[in-house]
């Protein structure tokens, strides 16, 4: 029990899962053995067979394990206590030795393991601030790369061939990998709230600090995309095929577009232009995240400072503040200044290359006079207003980044004044957090279960989707209207309990370990339930059987293999000792080799399960010959139980174990098997359901945010505080949802295939466009901050009053994206196919609508506006939300289907068919 108690998890988490550990030994006092009972004299006694007693066991049994797991699943945080139930089910009168081990267990959490979820939630906080170093350098090296490269080049066998395209594939694992930390942190933080700890950050610090990362993290995402959006333009237009004799972005070739090479060449002259203000931002960006990470005492500060040590003269660089100097936020802001009011160098080779002159100022009439025409016809052809709004997202993302990091910054230096920093303190939950905390003990809610060891292993989440979605209207039942109609409906829940999937999935696994158990309650085969060591095969099948038949199939393979080594180990360390049972000999070994087996269980946690069935194993057979060394072998077959050397009682174990496993690996196939395959299925529907919400609410927002009506985003009683909060609850879900369906992914593999081929590359390609579609939403919400204003200010932008005007009179904001990923949502879940004549919704243009209404609008007055930058990162956002959510369409419908009404006419002499054509024209096909 102190193996399984998991004393190493963080402590927030150990105590909630203690405390439901502790109950549920509790609620089982009262079960009986499957064991018979020793006498006073050491022998077993006589036990006469009472078939009612053996019937009403194997019935409390059966439903003791059904509800037990059917809970397991339905709550991921009470996986181990449940654990510990299933055990304690299986085999009674262990109620001391629960307890003994769990008391073992809290004192070497508290003692030698005394780590708080807060301490592991500032830990990731240091790896988040590396994770996002490692993204700005990546960015700034694909930028780079693009001031000489062919960005739109790929080789036409696949391979690698240029500089670009390497820098480019670095950029997206590192977003990659900095998205899953992201979402992570979101599921560990409510622990890290909710506990008592001792240390410098109280919780709305720790809030605080995890919202200032997550502005950083939002525009360096939406830089990322740089990489996408060329490929997309190369395929688009043809040009991302090369010869494969074209071995570097340098070469040439006659037989390439002449259009293609005009586009490269006029970028790598805009990204030669942004070479140095980008790469003294990216470095600010930096040295800001390291100042941040000195002051929180994430990492500490080098005693020689990074300039002494380039150019060896720290004196001739004292006027520039360093990482953790005390003025270090006035030269980044400097730096960000310097960066926003360079913004028009970058224009001005952009109009150059059109054949215009830009006008260094407004008040230069003469040249705005000639250039207004010749830049309205030119920002009126697509690819050149393409052009325009990409290089004002670049600026405008990293000036937010920028921005981000400055007010990360300015934070830490404040944490620094008010000494919080200086001395550590007594941090304590309020009743809202203590509430909280109850309430989500008992009901889903975000959060990371990877200290449990089914999630661990299967890489699960808790998601909350929310009462939306469970809460769906009854088509044969009008709401309750009294008393009994509302009792009624109570009565109701339970049927649709019994009917739900984890109530099927307890089922299943309670006539698995009946399977086995059924040999214990009947009087013939009784005694050789007990003799052969039966128990264990059956709590292996209690505590292994997992939702999916590709987990479970992981998993059982990972326990047979973790008790083979278990095996082995346990003789290695019996015979290393002497094999004679010197406890002075074998305990020393049996903690090495515990000790190996934990650094194992540290380092790969998705191996949770397998590591501690391997030290379970192992203390139970090196425990027992302990034991029976102590006590005799006489008194240890009292429980009818003969006793067997270690090199007979190792592989006995194994065997067990192995037995139980077959039994478990049946019952997941049948009578149908739960696949990982429609897992993924479900909860891809589920994904691009919250995926619908988290659209809706940006919707609303940014009208919000055009309107005025949205209140102070500071007040927490505000409608823009309160949506905040809720997108980027929605947006930790999808990282969240994303994760699971990749582990999913994972497992397809391991399961056996009947029939055609599961369609492996659809899903996984699914799975990436939904999580495009994540990012771009994301970056609409960011971006769309800068139409924030409030309508009675009279210094607020005039051109951003102008714009909110026209916008709202022209309704540009549909609601065609939200209701489209519903029915790709439902299609998903149920398996139907989807309605005929779907469509994503046309780019609406609002481009050109705008300058219909006023051609001023969008004139080149403008370009420096914060707001008109906004709206090209917006627009461009906008423009492949609509692209992936058109691939999302057709790989919904090749997945499930499209309903068809056609019929054709057949020919009694000839087999082939005519189709009926529509009203339109259009052949239909059956």
């Amino acid at each position: 029990m102190s193996i399984l108690s998991m004393c190493i998890v963080p402590r927030a988490k150990f105590f909630q899962s203690m405390a439901f550990s502790i109950i549920a030994a509790r609620l089982h006092t009262s079960q009986p053995t499957l064991t018979s009972t020793p006498g006073a004299s050491g022998t077993t006694q006589a036990v006469e067979y009472n078939s009612s007693a053996s019937a009403v066991c194997a019935v409390l049994l059966f439903f003791n394990i059904m509800f037990a797991n059917t809970l397991r699943f339905s709550r991921p945080q009470l996986q181990t206590p449940v654990i510990m139930y299933s055990i304690f089910a299986n085999v009674s009168q262990l109620m001391e030795a629960f307890l003994s081990g769990f008391a073992i267990a809290t004192v070497v959490h508290l003692v030698v393991f005394p780590r708080s979820s807060r301490d592991v939630v500032l830990d990731e906080f240091k790896d988040y601030c590396a994770a996002l170093k490692r993204a700005i350098r990546a960015q700034q090296k694909y930028l780079q790369t693009m001031e000489h490269g062919d960005m739109l080049q790929q080789a036409a066998t696949g391979k690698t061939v240029s500089d670009v395209e390497k820098a480019a594939k670095d950029l997206k694992a590192a977003l990659t990998a900095l998205g899953g930390l992201h979402a992570k942190i979101h599921a560990e933080l409510p622990f890290a709230k909710r506990e008592v700890t001792y240390g410098h950050l109280g919780a709305k610090d720790v809030k605080k600090f995890f919202g200032l990362l997550r502005a950083i993290f939002l525009p360096v995402q939406g830089l990322g995309s740089i990489a996408d959006i060329f490929e997309r333009l190369a395929s688009q237009r043809g040009w991302n095929r090369i010869p494969d004799n074209v071995q570097d972005s340098g070469s040439s070739n006659d037989n390439l577009d002449p259009a293609r090479e005009e586009a490269i060449s006029e970028w790598n002259e805009i990204m030669r232009t942004l070479h140095h203000p980008f790469e003294a931002v990216s470095q600010g960006m930096i040295d800001g995240i390291d100042h941040a990470s000195y002051a929180f005492r994430l990492a500490k500060r080098p005693r020689l400072s990074r300039k002494a040590k380039t150019q060896g003269d720290k004196e001739a660089n004292a006027g520039l503040p360093e990482p953790g100097d005390s003025n270090f936020s006035e030269y980044l802001r400097a730096i960000d200044e310097k960066l926003w009011d360079s913004r028009a160098a970058a224009l001005k080779v952009w109009c150059a290359q059109k054949g215009v002159l830009f006008p260094d100022s407004i008040d230069a009439e003469a040249v705005a006079k000639d250039f207004e025409p010749k830049i309205t016809r030119i920002t009126t052809q697509e690819t050149s207003r393409h052009q325009l709004y990409l290089i004002l997202y670049m600026e405008y993302l990293l000036h937010a980044a920028s921005r981000g990091v400055l007010d990360l910054v300015k934070f830490a230096d404040e944490k620094l004044a008010d000494g919080s920093m200086e001395r550590r303190r007594l941090l304590l939950p309020g009743r809202k957090r203590m509430r909280k905390w109850i309430a989500g003990a008992f009901s889903i809610e975000d959060g990371s279960n990877h200290h449990a060891p089914d999630s661990a292993e299967a890489q699960m989440n808790s998601v909350a989707l929310g009462d939306a979605f469970k809460k769906q209207k009854d088509p044969e039942h009008l709401p309750p209207t009294n008393g009994w109609q509302r009792f009624g409906n109570g009565v109701r829940e339970i049927s649709h309990m019994l009917r739900s999937n984890e109530m099927a999935f307890g089922f299943r696994v309670a006539c698995a370990t009946m399977s086995i158990a059924i040999v214990a309650f009947l009087e013939q085969t009784q005694t050789f339930f007990v003799t052969q060591r039966l128990v264990w095969a059956m709590i292996m099948v209690a505590i292994g059987m997992t939702m999916t038949s590709g987990s479970g199939l992981f998993g059982l393979f990972g326990r047979i293999v973790g008790t083979f080594v278990a095996t082995v180990t346990s003789m290695v360390i019996w015979y290393i000792a002497g094999g004679r049972g010197i406890p002075g000999a074998v305990i020393p070994l049996l903690f090495v080799v515990i000790f190996i087996i934990y650094y194992f269980f540290v380092k790969y946690p998705r191996f949770l399960p397998t590591f501690i069935v391997t030290q379970v194993t192992t203390c139970l057979i090196v425990g027992y010959e302990l034991q029976v060394d102590k006590i005799g072998i006489v008194r240890a077959e009292a429980s009818g139980q003969p006793y067997y050397p270690i090199y007979e009682l190792a592989p006995y174990r194994l065997a067990t174990v192995a037995a139980g496993c077959t039994v478990a690996f049946f019952w997941m196939y049948f009578p149908y098997p739960l696949t990982a395959r429609s897992t993924l299925r479900r909860q891809l529907g589920e994904s691009i359901y919250i995926l619908a919400n988290y659209h809706s609410v940006v919707h609303y927002s940014i009208r919000m945010r055009l309107d005025g009506t949205g209140g102070d985003v500071t007040d927490k009683r505000s409608v823009s505080c309160r949506m905040e909060k809720i997108r980027g609850n929605l947006q930790a879900k999808m990282l969240a949802f994303l994760t699971q369906l990749r582990g999913h992914l994972s497992f397809v593999p391991w399961e056996f295939s009947f029939g055609g081929k599961f369609p492996y590359q659809e899903y996984n390609a699914l799975v990436k466009d939904v999580r495009n579609l994540v990012d771009y939403i994301a970056l609409v919400s960011y971006a769309s901050r800068e139409y924030s204003r409030n309508p009675k200010d009279a210094a607020a932008s005039a051109w951003l009053n102008d714009f909110a005007i026209l916008t709202a009179s022209i309704k540009p904001m549909s609601h065609e994206i939200t209701k489209l990923l519903i029915m790709l949502s439902s299609a998903l879940i149920d398996g139907k196919p989807l309605p005929p004549y779907l469509s994503t919704p046309a780019s609406y243009g609002l481009s050109n609508k705008l300058m219909e209404l006023d051609p001023e609008i969008l004139s080149t007055k403008h370009f420096l506006e914060p707001g008109y930058a906004s709206f090209a990162v917006t627009q461009v956002a906008i423009k492949l939300i609509i692209e992936d959510l058109c691939k999302v369409l057709k790989r919904v419908q090749a997945l499930v289907g499209v309903v068809d009404f056609s019929f054709h006419v057949v020919s009694t002499n000839d087999s082939d068919s005519t189709p009926v054509h529509d009203g339109e024209g259009k052949g239909k096909q059956e």
